[in-house]
């Protein structure tokens, strides 16, 4: 019941334009494309920009940069 109640505030905050989740961090975003256009694999970039290789592919997929 508490689950569906908290789903339904969350709608209505949406929809009321104040539930907007977390920020974008561009500058890690302009790091991992800068570093995937440099050549470097998935896994390079993630250990490079002290980020997962999930947020890598998220971030790739986002912006439609090459692999």
């Amino acid at each position: 019941m508490r689950r569906e109640l908290q789903r339904q505030g969350v709608e209505q905050a949406r929809q009321a334009g104040k539930y907007l989740g977390r920020r974008t961090d561009e500058g890690m975003h302009a790091r991992i494309k800068a570093l995937r256009v440099g050549g470097h694999s998935i896994a390079e970039t993630a250990r490079l920009a002290g980020c997962s290789k999930s947020q890598v592919k998220r971030v790739m997929a986002l912006h439609w940069v090459a692999n």
